[in-house]
């Protein structure tokens, strides 16, 4: 009786912990939902982001053709790590990765295409998209993965004679043989086998270590892209089936990777005894192996799979970031070398000011400092790289060529190099006419050449913006030089942004105009900042001689 009313303390006991189990399981899922939907829409918090690990796979890539890639200047120029973290709502490392690719090259025609499908299903079915976030999220974000290198050239990370250590798995189960014929023998041979295997098992793993990260990523890949094809929803379908084709070629595979150095912590004394059980049988070292040789067959199955569920987490990604402007457009592509742009504005920027122009070619955008020139073409420019690569643009208009997005802005002086500012500057143009000589570009440049004296850049300015010209490309170029918008009145359009100067403030308006600039603002900056009134009246005395005579 009593052995009864114990087995039912047991099992009342076990009933509560598997319940209590269950309960916090599904606690953590709904709060994970509720993360996931309360993000979706908003602004990402992408705070401290491993930069080095999300551009390991752009870096590795191989296909970066000039005609269709953007180049580290006119990333860095452009301030594009801060636009990704601006989209960047993925809740995969493999997604982010692939956005941060996508961001570098012009995407086809046909991948686009697919995308805006799935997204507006996506948009229609919020609870599907939260349940393949769910998925996505539970992949998780992995830094140094390595999952692209490691798909890439998987027959690198091979162990060699691999079938050593199969017969090093049978030694406790020979061992074990051997005590019917000597008991004292058995003993020692099983006991040696044990430790043996224990070592072999513990300095293997060390060997592969970098390799880890990889194998256990992919696994989850795998998991995912298994659940993705149970879901129920028409406009799913032909991402399923791309997804089943792949699963179907990689038979065998998941089981192998799901085998092989999963991430465990030893919590509880079976946890500990299974841990030295795969020790001694080598099951994760064999699992890892086959794991080696199955990726070796499959590599682009594996890599196809791998591009789907990062293009799924991409699209809901762009999705969010769309869901989260004020307005946004897709681009139209015209065959003329003119840029519409209707309530323009920089997607970095808070409470923007949105400008609408006509460039009907190539234009020379002067204005005072601080009055939103430089700001206006990095804004054009942006909007160039979501056109290609997202098909996104902040605007309600953007009509442009189709065109590789080129900039030459924000130079420095290169003390490893050896580079001064005006090397590093005319380096930068340089490859900047190389490059409209093979593919029609979309150039941006902000005060070109101000690295020089003011005769030698303006001769130098206006024969590099006269080659520009000549170009099937269009140019956008800002600068303080008035001197530019006479010289080249035939060639380049002239725009402006101005400002209002009151005794107490000076007021910008942030707003494109027609024309040259006629105002400057230098010297009354200077009297804003409550510079001393004695240079005030000396540069302001300076101005108007030069104004009036044209010598200083």
């Amino acid at each position: 009786m009593d052995g009864y009313i114990i087995g039912a303390i047991v099992a009342t006991f076990m009933v509560i912990a598997v319940a209590m189990m269950v309960r916090s399981i599904h606690s953590q899922q709904k709060k994970l939902q509720r993360k996931i939907s309360e993000q979706f829409g908003q602004v990402p918090d992408n705070i401290d982001l491993e930069f080095d690990s999300i551009s390991r796979p752009w870096k590795y890539c191989t296909d970066k053709d000039v005609s269709r890639t953007i180049d580290d200047i006119t990333w860095n120029d452009l301030d594009m790590n801060e636009v990704f973290a601006r989209i960047n709502n993925c809740q995969s490392s493999l997604g982010e990765e692939y956005l941060y690719l996508s961001l570098h090259m012009r995407s086809d025609d046909d991948k686009l295409s697919a995308r805006e499908v799935l997204m507006e299903y996506l948009d229609h079915e919020p609870v599907l998209r939260q349940q393949i976030q769910t998925y996505l999220q539970k992949v998780g974000k992995s830094n140094y993965n390595g999952l692209i290198e490691f798909i890439s050239s998987p027959e690198v990370y091979r162990l060699d004679h691999d079938w050593i250590y199969k017969i090093f798995a049978l030694l406790p189960i020979v061992s074990l043989l051997l005590f019917p014929l000597s008991y004292a023998l058995g003993t020692a041979c099983i006991i040696g086998s044990i430790c043996f295997n224990i070592l072999i098992s513990y300095f293997t793993k060390r060997k592969i270590a970098q390799q880890l990260p990889s194998v256990r990523y992919f696994s989850g890949v795998l998991w995912c892209c298994q659940k993705i094809c149970k879901m129920k929803g028409e406009g799913l379908s032909e991402l399923q089936q791309s997804i089943s084709k792949r699963l179907s070629v990689l038979h065998g595979l998941k089981g192998a990777v799901s085998g092989s150095m999963q991430n465990r912590s030893a919590v509880s004394d079976m946890d500990v005894f299974a841990e030295y059980v795969r020790m001694v049988t080598l099951h994760e070292i064999l699992n890892y192996n086959k794991s080696i040789r199955l990726i070796s067959a499959n590599k682009e199955s594996c890599r196809e799979i791998c591009e789907d569920v990062a293009e799924l987490d991409v699209a809901i990604a762009v999705l969010s970031f769309r869901k989260s402007l004020p307005f946004y457009s897709k681009p139209h592509y015209v065959q003329n070398m003119q840029l519409n742009l209707q309530e323009l504005y920089h997607p970095l920027l808070h409470n923007a000011v949105a400008n609408s122009v006509l460039f009907a070619g190539d234009s020379l955008i002067t204005g005072s400092n601080a009055s939103g020139k430089s700001t206006f073409i990095k804004a054009v420019a942006v909007n160039g790289i979501l056109a290609m690569a997202l098909n996104t643009c902040t605007a309600r208009v953007y009509q442009a060529p189709k065109g590789l997005v080129l900039t030459s802005m924000a130079m420095r002086d290169n003390l490893l190099s050896g580079d001064s500012y005006f090397v590093a500057e005319i380096k930068s143009l340089k490859r900047v006419l190389d490059r409209v000589k093979v593919t029609t570009c979309l150039c941006f440049i902000d005060e070109i050449l101000k690295g020089t004296n003011t005769i030698e850049r303006i001769a130098a300015s206006t024969a590099v913006l006269r080659y520009l010209h000549q170009q099937n490309s269009i140019c956008l170029v800002a600068s303080h030089d008035s001197e530019l918008t006479q010289i080249l009145k035939n060639e380049f359009e002239n725009y402006h942004f101005s400002e209002q100067i009151t005794n107490n403030e000076i007021i910008f308006d942030y707003l494109i105009k027609p024309g040259p600039s006629k105002t400057t603002n230098a010297v009354k900056l200077l009297a804003y900042t409550n510079y001393d009134v004695k240079i005030i009246q000396d540069a302001e005395a300076m101005v108007r001689k030069f104004e009036d005579t044209g010598n200083w």
